[in-house]
């Protein structure tokens, strides 16, 4: 009977499970179509014709199976100009690609942000405290008491900066000087992590003063064991804001492997924005980062420390002399959808997707 009723709850759970994927293919796909009608109302004019369609629906039956793939590409078609093989649409790289690539028993790695100093040594941001369990640590992770903490923020007078360990696009982030800082007002259950403010490097803050600006280092695990850059943006706030998460309102910057800067800037959705920074007016093409390979690098070694993920997102800022520090790691939806579209295709040798 137990073995009957046991066969019974995993023949539901499979059900279960092909039922939530397809209304989760669906609710993408319906994506993809408004992302393309947004860009359309934007000025631009549709290059998509009952050939490109074709072809479109053609590529996505032969590689992925299922002509219903082709939402997303036609998007890209749109803000590319034209129609690449070898890229992967987006409903396709969420729910069937990333799962196969970063398994989710690993998702969590890169969210446990308290333990990156330990982990990735001079390439993280030391902290000044972490607070996990309801108890805070220094950075060698010995215990230490409130009363302390409270002492040795008085003494810093300097700017910190707040994080929840698994925050999101910016928006568990505080910016305060130390002197604001109140434990009590730490949230019970939420492990935290107390930073010094990086001051980052000079031509940075000429671009945008307001917000640390971030490069997003994509790095891919080879089969053969190597890992190799997939792309850099060079993220950037607007308009006063304090963070310069694309999702929060920021801009961004493609760079070349070389570490070349593009001429144009991009939005969230990979709309263009011009060849100068809204505010500031400085010219994307004349920004120079002489430490691009050194970050690009650092990126690439830390990732071989984690062979469990194949696709992993590097957040890391420049400081004031010239360093590449680490602020965090994305080993789940890493940035791979419109960026794909205006600077790849990144991913188009299936035998290294096996």
């Amino acid at each position: 009977m137990i073995h009957y009723l046991l066969d019974i709850y995993f023949r539901l759970r499979r059900s279960i499970g092909k039922v939530s994927f397809r209304i989760r293919l669906v609710y993408s796909r319906a994506a993809g179509h408004r992302y393309r009608r947004q860009y359309l109302r934007r000025g631009g004019e549709t290059i998509i014709d009952r050939k490109v369609k074709k072809e479109i629906k053609a590529y996505c039956r032969e590689r992925f199976g299922s002509a219903a793939y082709w939402p997303h590409l036609a998007y890209f078609t749109e803000i590319r100009g034209e129609f690449i093989k070898g890229w992967i649409p987006h409903d396709y790289f969420t729910h069937v690609l990333e799962p196969r690539l970063n398994p989710a028993a690993y998702h969590n790695l890169g969210d446990m942000r308290t333990r990156d100093h330990r982990r990735f040594g001079d390439f993280a941001i030391e902290p000044l405290f972490v607070f996990i369990s309801g108890n805070f640590y220094n950075h060698d992770c010995q215990l230490v008491e409130k009363g302390e903490v409270l002492e040795f923020m008085a003494r810093y007078d300097n700017t910190i900066v707040q994080k929840q360990e698994f925050g999101f696009g910016g928006k568990q982030v505080e910016v305060m000087h130390s002197s604001k800082f109140n434990p009590d007002l730490l949230k019970k259950g939420i492990n935290y992590i107390i930073q010094p403010y990086i001051k980052q490097y000079p031509v940075l803050s000429e671009l945008y003063p307001h917000s640390v600006n971030t490069f997003r280092v994509i790095t891919f695990l080879r089969k053969d064991g190597n890992v190799e850059l997939k792309y850099a943006l060079l993220r950037f706030g607007v308009n006063g804001i304090k963070v310069d998460n694309l999702s929060s309102g920021g801009q961004c910057l493609y760079f070349q492997p070389d570490g070349t800067p593009s001429k144009i800037g991009y939005d969230t959705y990979g709309h263009q924005v011009g060849e100068r920074h809204i505010n500031t007016g400085y010219r994307f093409a004349d920004l120079q980062i002489p430490m691009f390979h050194e970050m690009t690098e650092k990126c690439k070694t830390a990732h071989q420390q984690f062979p469990y993920i194949r696709l992993i997102g590097w957040d890391v800022c420049i400081n004031e002399s010239g360093e590449p520090k680490l602020i965090e790691w994305n080993t789940h939806r890493p940035s791979f959808t419109w960026e794909d579209a205006l600077f790849g295709p990144f991913l188009a040798d299936d035998k290294e997707l096996e």
